[in-house]
């Protein structure tokens, strides 16, 4: 997509961790059950490790519980997988949006 590009993959948590820190994106894109299935705790490591990207979360399923969770630790978007491209396009434009203009992320 014109304006996005793919910075690093990590396919596993500790590996998450290290390329974060290193490529300091300004979106991270996560597969939270593919990739830390303890979802919040590992979010909030990540959030920590980035503290200057917007994480984005994909799920195929999410109880309100775990979305108050998941935005305590970090995400500044949750979607489900079934959506279309499109729309996922136009959220992690959104999410860059908002982490150039400075906006923090939700106190835990």
């Amino acid at each position: 997509m014109p304006g996005i590009s793919v910075v690093a993959e990590a396919g596993e948590p500790r590996e998450a961790l290290t390329v974060v820190g290193d490529q300091r994106p300004e979106v991270i894109v996560l597969d939270l059950r593919r990739i830390a299935p303890d979802g919040a705790e590992f979010l909030g490591q990540l959030a920590a490790a980035a503290p200057q990207g917007g994480i984005v979360v994909l799920t195929a399923y999410l109880t309100e519980r775990e979305r108050a969770d998941l935005t305590r630790a970090g995400a500044r978007a949750i979607l489900l997988k079934e959506i279309d491209s499109g729309t996922l396009v136009r959220t992690i434009r959104a999410v860059a949006a908002r982490v150039v203009a400075g906006e923090r992320r939700p106190e835990a």
